[in-house]
Protein backbone atom coordinates (compact mmCIF):
# COMPACT_ATOMS: atom_id res chain seq x y z
CA UNK A 1 0.00 0.00 0.00
CA UNK A 2 1.22 3.32 -0.53
CA UNK A 3 1.27 6.28 2.48
CA UNK A 4 -2.64 7.50 1.41
CA UNK A 5 -3.84 3.93 2.15
CA UNK A 6 -4.07 3.13 -1.85
CA UNK A 7 -2.61 0.25 -3.44
CA UNK A 8 0.66 -0.03 -5.43
CA UNK A 9 0.33 1.08 -8.53
CA UNK A 10 1.85 -1.77 -11.33
CA UNK A 11 3.02 -1.21 -14.79
CA UNK A 12 4.17 -3.98 -17.78
CA UNK A 13 6.05 -1.38 -20.15
CA UNK A 14 9.45 0.13 -19.96
CA UNK A 15 9.31 3.73 -18.69
CA UNK A 16 12.31 5.94 -20.69
CA UNK A 17 13.02 9.12 -18.42
CA UNK A 18 13.53 11.30 -21.57
CA UNK A 19 15.36 14.94 -19.94
CA UNK A 20 16.41 14.03 -15.87
CA UNK A 21 19.73 15.65 -14.82
CA UNK A 22 22.90 15.34 -13.02
CA UNK A 23 24.52 18.13 -11.21
CA UNK A 24 27.49 19.07 -13.07
CA UNK A 25 30.44 17.72 -10.42
CA UNK A 26 33.43 19.41 -9.69
CA UNK A 27 35.07 16.13 -11.10
CA UNK A 28 34.44 17.50 -14.83
CA UNK A 29 37.24 19.97 -14.47
CA UNK A 30 39.34 18.57 -11.91
CA UNK A 31 39.34 15.05 -13.89
CA UNK A 32 38.37 15.30 -17.50
CA UNK A 33 39.81 18.53 -18.76
CA UNK A 34 42.76 16.93 -21.30
CA UNK A 35 46.00 18.54 -20.53
CA UNK A 36 46.24 20.45 -24.17
CA UNK A 37 43.21 22.27 -23.24
CA UNK A 38 43.28 23.15 -19.20
CA UNK A 39 44.38 26.59 -20.03
CA UNK A 40 41.86 27.38 -22.87
CA UNK A 41 38.70 25.76 -20.68
CA UNK A 42 40.48 27.85 -17.25
CA UNK A 43 39.98 31.31 -19.64
CA UNK A 44 36.45 30.20 -20.39
CA UNK A 45 34.52 28.33 -17.74
CA UNK A 46 36.23 26.80 -14.80
CA UNK A 47 34.99 25.22 -11.95
CA UNK A 48 36.91 24.96 -8.73
CA UNK A 49 36.26 23.95 -5.10
CA UNK A 50 34.97 27.67 -4.46
CA UNK A 51 33.57 29.17 -7.58
CA UNK A 52 32.63 28.63 -11.39
CA UNK A 53 34.63 32.00 -13.67
CA UNK A 54 33.10 32.42 -16.96
CA UNK A 55 35.08 33.95 -19.51
CA UNK A 56 37.95 34.21 -16.91
CA UNK A 57 36.25 36.97 -15.53
CA UNK A 58 32.86 36.49 -14.05
CA UNK A 59 31.92 34.51 -11.10
CA UNK A 60 28.33 32.49 -12.22
CA UNK A 61 26.38 29.68 -10.56
CA UNK A 62 27.55 26.40 -10.36
CA UNK A 63 25.13 24.17 -9.20
CA UNK A 64 26.96 23.91 -5.67
CA UNK A 65 24.94 24.01 -2.61
CA UNK A 66 26.82 26.66 -1.57
CA UNK A 67 25.40 29.11 -4.37
CA UNK A 68 21.74 28.65 -2.58
CA UNK A 69 20.63 30.15 0.65
CA UNK A 70 18.59 27.25 0.98
CA UNK A 71 18.53 23.63 -0.39
CA UNK A 72 19.69 22.98 -3.65
CA UNK A 73 16.99 23.33 -6.34
CA UNK A 74 19.51 21.20 -8.81
CA UNK A 75 19.58 18.16 -6.76
CA UNK A 76 15.63 18.21 -4.53
CA UNK A 77 13.65 16.36 -6.49
CA UNK A 78 14.13 12.56 -6.08
CA UNK A 79 11.97 9.46 -4.72
CA UNK A 80 8.66 10.65 -2.37
CA UNK A 81 9.30 14.45 -3.43
CA UNK A 82 6.36 16.41 -4.25
CA UNK A 83 5.81 20.38 -5.40
CA UNK A 84 4.23 21.02 -1.91
CA UNK A 85 6.74 19.39 0.31
CA UNK A 86 9.62 20.91 -1.73
CA UNK A 87 7.43 24.60 -1.50
CA UNK A 88 7.72 24.15 2.45
CA UNK A 89 11.34 23.48 2.76
CA UNK A 90 12.30 25.89 0.98
CA UNK A 91 10.22 28.51 3.29
CA UNK A 92 11.61 26.94 6.59
CA UNK A 93 15.46 27.13 8.03
CA UNK A 94 17.52 23.96 6.89
CA UNK A 95 20.09 22.87 9.08
CA UNK A 96 23.87 21.58 7.13
CA UNK A 97 22.55 17.88 8.13
CA UNK A 98 19.44 18.68 7.15
CA UNK A 99 20.37 20.64 3.48
CA UNK A 100 22.35 17.40 2.98
CA UNK A 101 19.90 15.05 3.40
CA UNK A 102 17.45 16.68 0.67
CA UNK A 103 20.59 16.66 -1.89
CA UNK A 104 19.97 13.68 -3.70
CA UNK A 105 23.34 12.01 -4.50
CA UNK A 106 21.60 10.46 -8.12
CA UNK A 107 22.29 14.04 -8.84
CA UNK A 108 25.78 12.90 -9.64
CA UNK A 109 26.64 9.81 -8.40
CA UNK A 110 25.44 6.60 -11.05
CA UNK A 111 24.89 3.81 -8.11
CA UNK A 112 22.74 6.32 -6.42
CA UNK A 113 20.83 7.18 -9.49
CA UNK A 114 20.01 3.30 -10.27
CA UNK A 115 18.89 3.10 -6.67
CA UNK A 116 16.05 6.16 -7.14
CA UNK A 117 15.04 5.40 -10.96
CA UNK A 118 13.91 2.40 -8.87
CA UNK A 119 11.94 4.28 -6.61
CA UNK A 120 10.87 6.49 -8.93
CA UNK A 121 9.47 3.67 -11.44
CA UNK A 122 11.77 4.66 -14.05
CA UNK A 123 13.30 1.95 -16.61
CA UNK A 124 15.73 4.32 -18.37
CA UNK A 125 17.03 7.33 -18.69
CA UNK A 126 18.94 10.04 -20.84
CA UNK A 127 21.01 11.91 -18.58
CA UNK A 128 21.58 16.04 -19.32
CA UNK A 129 23.34 18.15 -17.45
CA UNK A 130 22.15 21.34 -16.03
CA UNK A 131 24.61 24.52 -15.34
CA UNK A 132 26.39 23.94 -18.67
CA UNK A 133 22.98 24.81 -20.32
CA UNK A 134 23.16 28.19 -18.66
CA UNK A 135 26.25 28.72 -18.82
CA UNK A 136 28.27 27.11 -21.44
CA UNK A 137 26.29 29.03 -24.67
CA UNK A 138 28.14 32.51 -23.49
CA UNK A 139 31.72 31.20 -23.73
CA UNK A 140 34.06 33.48 -26.09
CA UNK A 141 36.94 31.05 -26.60
CA UNK A 142 36.60 28.20 -29.32
CA UNK A 143 39.08 26.15 -27.68
CA UNK A 144 37.61 26.54 -24.59
CA UNK A 145 34.34 25.31 -25.60
CA UNK A 146 35.73 22.32 -27.21
CA UNK A 147 37.74 21.23 -24.51
CA UNK A 148 34.71 21.59 -22.27
CA UNK A 149 32.59 20.00 -24.42
CA UNK A 150 34.90 17.23 -24.68
CA UNK A 151 35.41 16.65 -20.71
CA UNK A 152 31.47 16.80 -19.98
CA UNK A 153 31.21 14.17 -22.51
CA UNK A 154 33.76 11.70 -21.76
CA UNK A 155 32.70 12.55 -18.19
CA UNK A 156 28.88 11.85 -19.12
CA UNK A 157 30.13 8.31 -21.14
CA UNK A 158 32.11 7.14 -17.87
CA UNK A 159 28.85 8.20 -15.84
CA UNK A 160 26.42 5.93 -18.06
CA UNK A 161 28.92 2.85 -18.40
CA UNK A 162 27.89 1.68 -14.56
CA UNK A 163 24.56 0.50 -16.19
CA UNK A 164 24.56 0.58 -20.00
CA UNK A 165 21.07 -0.78 -20.35
CA UNK A 166 19.62 1.82 -18.23
CA UNK A 167 21.79 5.34 -18.58
CA UNK A 168 21.73 6.76 -21.54
CA UNK A 169 24.43 9.99 -22.10
CA UNK A 170 23.05 13.40 -24.09
CA UNK A 171 26.12 15.07 -25.32
CA UNK A 172 27.15 19.04 -25.13
CA UNK A 173 28.05 20.61 -28.06
CA UNK A 174 30.79 23.39 -28.81
CA UNK A 175 28.65 25.89 -30.87
CA UNK A 176 31.30 28.27 -30.57
CA UNK A 177 32.96 27.11 -33.83
CA UNK A 178 31.01 24.83 -36.33
CA UNK A 179 34.00 23.06 -37.18
CA UNK A 180 34.42 21.55 -33.89
CA UNK A 181 30.77 20.83 -33.33
CA UNK A 182 30.93 18.71 -36.22
CA UNK A 183 34.10 17.24 -34.85
CA UNK A 184 32.57 16.38 -31.52
CA UNK A 185 29.52 15.34 -32.97
CA UNK A 186 31.21 12.61 -35.09
CA UNK A 187 33.40 11.84 -31.57
CA UNK A 188 30.28 10.94 -29.90
CA UNK A 189 28.75 9.15 -32.26
CA UNK A 190 31.30 6.69 -32.32
CA UNK A 191 31.18 6.31 -28.60
CA UNK A 192 27.08 5.47 -28.46
CA UNK A 193 25.55 8.68 -28.19
CA UNK A 194 21.95 8.68 -29.39
CA UNK A 195 21.48 12.66 -28.71
CA UNK A 196 23.24 16.03 -28.64
CA UNK A 197 22.14 19.29 -27.33
CA UNK A 198 21.52 22.45 -28.64
CA UNK A 199 19.69 25.89 -26.17
CA UNK A 200 18.34 28.25 -28.65
CA UNK A 201 19.46 31.40 -27.86
CA UNK A 202 21.22 34.03 -29.34
CA UNK A 203 24.31 34.02 -27.50
CA UNK A 204 27.27 35.84 -28.77
CA UNK A 205 24.78 36.96 -31.67
CA UNK A 206 24.44 33.38 -33.57
CA UNK A 207 21.04 32.27 -33.41
CA UNK A 208 21.30 28.22 -34.15
CA UNK A 209 19.49 28.68 -37.40
CA UNK A 210 21.90 30.51 -39.08
CA UNK A 211 22.93 27.64 -41.89
CA UNK A 212 23.69 30.09 -44.66
CA UNK A 213 26.43 32.56 -44.91
CA UNK A 214 26.35 35.99 -43.09
CA UNK A 215 28.56 38.21 -41.89
CA UNK A 216 28.29 36.40 -38.67
CA UNK A 217 27.43 33.59 -39.71
CA UNK A 218 30.57 31.91 -40.42
CA UNK A 219 32.04 31.69 -44.22
CA UNK A 220 30.52 29.84 -47.09
CA UNK A 221 31.87 26.49 -46.01
CA UNK A 222 31.35 27.41 -42.10
CA UNK A 223 27.83 27.49 -40.98
CA UNK A 224 25.41 25.15 -38.96
CA UNK A 225 24.19 23.67 -42.31
CA UNK A 226 27.93 21.53 -41.91
CA UNK A 227 26.04 21.02 -38.10
CA UNK A 228 22.60 19.69 -39.40
CA UNK A 229 23.99 17.63 -42.16
CA UNK A 230 25.76 16.22 -39.93
CA UNK A 231 23.25 14.94 -37.23
CA UNK A 232 21.50 13.83 -40.22
CA UNK A 233 24.60 11.76 -41.30
CA UNK A 234 25.40 10.06 -38.19
CA UNK A 235 21.63 9.65 -37.01
CA UNK A 236 22.22 11.70 -33.59
CA UNK A 237 18.45 13.37 -32.06
CA UNK A 238 19.14 16.93 -31.92
CA UNK A 239 17.61 17.84 -28.84
CA UNK A 240 16.83 21.23 -28.04
CA UNK A 241 17.08 21.90 -24.43
CA UNK A 242 15.70 25.57 -22.65
CA UNK A 243 16.94 26.95 -19.52
CA UNK A 244 15.62 30.01 -17.19
CA UNK A 245 16.70 33.44 -19.05
CA UNK A 246 19.29 34.65 -16.73
CA UNK A 247 21.92 36.34 -18.25
CA UNK A 248 25.37 34.96 -17.31
CA UNK A 249 27.26 38.47 -18.15
CA UNK A 250 25.69 41.77 -18.18
CA UNK A 251 24.50 43.16 -21.60
CA UNK A 252 22.58 45.30 -23.26
CA UNK A 253 21.35 42.67 -25.57
CA UNK A 254 19.27 39.61 -24.89
CA UNK A 255 20.32 36.51 -26.00
CA UNK A 256 16.88 34.79 -24.64
CA UNK A 257 13.27 36.06 -25.48
CA UNK A 258 12.87 34.75 -21.86
CA UNK A 259 14.77 37.72 -21.17
CA UNK A 260 11.84 39.63 -21.92
CA UNK A 261 10.17 38.59 -18.63
CA UNK A 262 13.12 39.96 -16.54
CA UNK A 263 13.71 43.19 -18.24
CA UNK A 264 10.01 44.12 -18.39
CA UNK A 265 9.13 43.03 -14.90
CA UNK A 266 12.09 44.10 -12.96
CA UNK A 267 10.89 46.42 -10.46
CA UNK A 268 14.77 47.26 -9.38
CA UNK A 269 13.56 47.90 -5.77
CA UNK A 270 10.96 46.13 -5.03
CA UNK A 271 12.30 42.98 -6.47
CA UNK A 272 11.05 41.10 -10.13
CA UNK A 273 6.96 41.37 -10.73
CA UNK A 274 7.24 37.81 -12.36
CA UNK A 275 10.01 34.86 -12.31
CA UNK A 276 11.69 34.58 -15.19
CA UNK A 277 11.33 30.57 -15.23
CA UNK A 278 7.57 31.31 -15.88
CA UNK A 279 7.52 31.05 -19.08
CA UNK A 280 11.51 31.51 -20.30
CA UNK A 281 11.00 28.12 -21.11
CA UNK A 282 8.37 27.79 -23.54
CA UNK A 283 9.75 31.32 -25.04
CA UNK A 284 12.99 29.86 -25.65
CA UNK A 285 10.93 26.92 -27.20
CA UNK A 286 8.26 28.48 -29.03
CA UNK A 287 10.31 30.65 -30.60
CA UNK A 288 12.88 28.06 -32.41
CA UNK A 289 9.25 26.17 -33.23
CA UNK A 290 7.88 28.46 -35.30
CA UNK A 291 11.36 29.37 -37.11
CA UNK A 292 11.99 26.11 -38.28
CA UNK A 293 8.41 25.34 -38.91
CA UNK A 294 7.95 28.54 -40.89
CA UNK A 295 11.08 28.89 -42.52
CA UNK A 296 11.11 25.52 -44.34
CA UNK A 297 14.22 24.03 -42.18
CA UNK A 298 12.51 20.67 -42.06
CA UNK A 299 12.68 20.28 -45.41
CA UNK A 300 16.45 21.23 -46.04
CA UNK A 301 17.41 18.69 -43.62
CA UNK A 302 14.54 16.06 -44.21
CA UNK A 303 16.07 13.28 -42.74
CA UNK A 304 16.84 15.17 -39.28
CA UNK A 305 14.99 14.10 -35.76
CA UNK A 306 14.73 16.93 -33.15
CA UNK A 307 13.24 16.50 -29.67
CA UNK A 308 11.81 19.80 -27.78
CA UNK A 309 12.87 19.71 -24.00
CA UNK A 310 12.47 21.41 -20.90
CA UNK A 311 9.62 24.01 -22.36
CA UNK A 312 6.49 21.60 -21.40
CA UNK A 313 4.09 20.55 -24.17
CA UNK A 314 0.42 21.29 -24.08
CA UNK A 315 0.78 25.05 -26.37
CA UNK A 316 2.24 22.64 -29.00
CA UNK A 317 -1.33 21.72 -30.54
CA UNK A 318 -2.21 25.28 -31.24
CA UNK A 319 1.25 26.74 -32.67
CA UNK A 320 0.96 23.96 -35.03
CA UNK A 321 -2.99 25.33 -35.79
CA UNK A 322 -1.45 28.62 -35.95
CA UNK A 323 1.62 27.99 -38.22
CA UNK A 324 -0.43 26.10 -40.69
CA UNK A 325 -2.97 28.70 -41.23
CA UNK A 326 0.15 31.16 -41.93
CA UNK A 327 1.41 28.19 -43.98
CA UNK A 328 -1.49 27.86 -46.48
CA UNK A 329 -2.13 32.37 -46.33
CA UNK A 330 1.66 33.32 -47.17
CA UNK A 331 2.45 29.19 -49.64
CA UNK A 332 3.02 31.83 -52.21
CA UNK A 333 5.47 34.20 -50.40
CA UNK A 334 7.30 31.69 -49.06
CA UNK A 335 11.19 31.04 -50.66
CA UNK A 336 11.95 27.37 -49.28
CA UNK A 337 8.80 25.48 -51.28
CA UNK A 338 7.14 22.38 -49.40
CA UNK A 339 4.08 20.19 -50.14
CA UNK A 340 4.02 19.15 -45.91
CA UNK A 341 2.65 21.48 -43.81
CA UNK A 342 4.47 23.09 -40.87
CA UNK A 343 2.28 20.68 -38.60
CA UNK A 344 3.00 17.23 -40.97
CA UNK A 345 6.59 18.10 -40.66
CA UNK A 346 6.86 18.43 -37.11
CA UNK A 347 4.61 15.38 -36.47
CA UNK A 348 7.04 13.15 -38.89
CA UNK A 349 10.26 14.51 -37.61
CA UNK A 350 9.91 15.86 -33.92
CA UNK A 351 9.09 15.08 -30.59
CA UNK A 352 7.81 17.38 -27.68
CA UNK A 353 8.67 16.24 -23.87
CA UNK A 354 5.87 16.70 -21.37
CA UNK A 355 5.92 16.74 -17.35
CA UNK A 356 3.77 14.10 -14.83
CA UNK A 357 1.12 16.93 -13.84
CA UNK A 358 0.84 18.48 -17.50
CA UNK A 359 -3.36 17.59 -17.56
CA UNK A 360 -4.00 19.23 -20.81
CA UNK A 361 -1.37 17.41 -22.58
CA UNK A 362 -3.16 13.95 -21.52
CA UNK A 363 -6.59 15.41 -22.42
CA UNK A 364 -5.08 15.89 -25.98
CA UNK A 365 -3.54 12.72 -25.89
CA UNK A 366 -4.58 12.15 -29.15
CA UNK A 367 -2.63 14.74 -30.81
CA UNK A 368 0.65 13.50 -28.62
CA UNK A 369 0.13 9.92 -28.62
CA UNK A 370 2.84 9.11 -31.42
CA UNK A 371 5.38 12.86 -30.14
CA UNK A 372 5.19 13.03 -26.75
CA UNK A 373 8.08 11.41 -24.31
CA UNK A 374 7.81 11.55 -20.94
CA UNK A 375 10.65 13.69 -18.67
CA UNK A 376 11.15 13.65 -14.59
CA UNK A 377 13.01 16.69 -14.96
CA UNK A 378 14.59 14.96 -11.80
CA UNK A 379 16.86 15.86 -9.87
CA UNK A 380 15.68 19.58 -10.88
CA UNK A 381 12.39 21.63 -8.26
CA UNK A 382 9.69 20.58 -9.97
CA UNK A 383 10.69 16.83 -10.98
CA UNK A 384 8.45 14.13 -11.15
CA UNK A 385 8.43 10.23 -10.61
CA UNK A 386 6.50 8.23 -13.32
CA UNK A 387 3.62 6.46 -10.55
CA UNK A 388 2.32 10.10 -10.63
CA UNK A 389 2.23 10.88 -14.12
CA UNK A 390 0.20 7.23 -14.48
CA UNK A 391 -2.12 8.06 -11.56
CA UNK A 392 -2.83 11.84 -14.38
CA UNK A 393 -3.20 9.52 -17.59
CA UNK A 394 -5.56 7.42 -15.73
CA UNK A 395 -7.81 10.30 -14.52
CA UNK A 396 -7.54 11.74 -18.28
CA UNK A 397 -8.40 8.41 -19.58
CA UNK A 398 -5.28 8.23 -21.62
CA UNK A 399 -5.57 4.22 -22.65
CA UNK A 400 -2.87 2.27 -21.57
CA UNK A 401 -1.56 1.25 -25.02
CA UNK A 402 -0.88 5.05 -25.21
CA UNK A 403 0.57 5.42 -22.05
CA UNK A 404 3.39 2.95 -23.06
CA UNK A 405 3.93 5.45 -25.82
CA UNK A 406 4.41 8.53 -23.80
CA UNK A 407 5.98 6.98 -21.13
CA UNK A 408 8.98 5.01 -22.97
CA UNK A 409 7.59 3.91 -26.64
CA UNK A 410 8.08 7.28 -28.67
CA UNK A 411 11.86 8.14 -26.81
CA UNK A 412 13.50 4.94 -27.43
CA UNK A 413 12.02 5.13 -31.05
CA UNK A 414 13.65 8.62 -31.45
CA UNK A 415 16.64 7.38 -30.19
CA UNK A 416 17.07 3.81 -31.32
CA UNK A 417 17.32 2.18 -28.08
CA UNK A 418 15.48 -1.45 -27.02
CA UNK A 419 13.46 -0.92 -24.42
CA UNK A 420 13.94 -3.44 -21.17
CA UNK A 421 11.55 -3.26 -18.11
CA UNK A 422 13.35 -3.01 -14.68
CA UNK A 423 10.63 -1.81 -12.24
CA UNK A 424 7.22 -3.42 -11.73
CA UNK A 425 5.64 -2.28 -9.02
CA UNK A 426 5.49 1.19 -6.95
CA UNK A 427 7.44 1.08 -4.01
CA UNK A 428 6.32 1.47 -0.12
CA UNK A 429 6.93 5.05 0.21
CA UNK A 430 10.45 6.41 1.96
CA UNK A 431 11.10 6.20 5.37
CA UNK A 432 11.86 10.31 7.28
CA UNK A 433 13.56 11.29 9.82
CA UNK A 434 11.43 13.05 12.52
CA UNK A 435 12.05 16.55 11.19
CA UNK A 436 9.94 15.28 8.33
CA UNK A 437 6.99 17.11 7.80
CA UNK A 438 4.17 14.73 8.96
CA UNK A 439 1.07 14.53 6.85
CA UNK A 440 -1.32 16.65 9.40
CA UNK A 441 1.66 19.53 9.18
CA UNK A 442 1.54 19.63 5.25
CA UNK A 443 -2.38 19.75 5.42
CA UNK A 444 -2.28 22.47 7.55
CA UNK A 445 0.74 24.14 5.26
CA UNK A 446 -1.01 23.61 2.26
CA UNK A 447 -4.32 25.53 3.78
CA UNK A 448 -2.40 28.42 4.87
CA UNK A 449 -0.20 29.01 1.48
CA UNK A 450 -3.80 28.89 -0.65
CA UNK A 451 -6.20 31.04 1.84
CA UNK A 452 -3.13 32.74 4.11
CA UNK A 453 -5.94 35.09 5.57
CA UNK A 454 -8.47 32.59 6.08
CA UNK A 455 -5.73 30.75 8.18
CA UNK A 456 -4.19 32.93 10.87
CA UNK A 457 -1.68 35.78 10.27
CA UNK A 458 1.47 34.98 8.72
CA UNK A 459 5.32 35.85 9.67
CA UNK A 460 6.17 38.59 8.19
CA UNK A 461 8.23 37.59 5.14
CA UNK A 462 9.31 40.61 2.88
CA UNK A 463 9.80 38.63 -0.29
CA UNK A 464 6.00 37.97 -0.10
CA UNK A 465 4.45 41.76 0.31
CA UNK A 466 2.27 42.64 -2.05
CA UNK A 467 4.79 45.04 -4.28
CA UNK A 468 1.68 47.38 -4.25
CA UNK A 469 2.58 48.22 -0.96
CA UNK A 470 6.12 49.53 -2.31
CA UNK A 471 4.25 51.64 -4.38
CA UNK A 472 1.72 53.05 -2.23
CA UNK A 473 4.76 54.12 0.19
CA UNK A 474 6.07 55.83 -2.44
CA UNK A 475 2.97 57.78 -3.78
CA UNK A 476 3.35 59.09 -0.29
CA UNK A 477 6.69 60.81 -0.53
Amino acid sequence: MTGNGQARLTKTFPVFDCDAHVNDPLEIWSNYVEPEYVEAVKGAYWRDGKQAILNGRTAVLSGASTDFPSYNPICIAGPGMNKKIMRRFQQIPLSPEQKKYLEHQGAYDPAARLRDMDLMGIDQVLVIPTMLVANFPYIESTEGALGLARAYNNWAADFCSHAPQRLFPAGWLPLQSADYTVQELERIAAKGFRVALIRPIDARGKYPNQIFPSVTGGTIRNTMDKVYRCFEETGIVVGMHTFPAVACEPSATAASPGELISRAGDMHVGGRMVDPQTLSFVFEAMIWVAHILLSGFLDIYPRLRMAIFESNSSWIPSLLDHCDRLFKLYRNERRIRSDRLPSEAFYQQCFIAFESDESPTFRQWDRFENIGIWSSDAYHHDGADSWSAIVEMNDAGVPVEVQAKLLGGNARRAYGIDGKVFVTEQAAPVERPDWWPNAAEMEQFVAAQAYPRANGAQPLDVTQLDPRILLEMLRTM
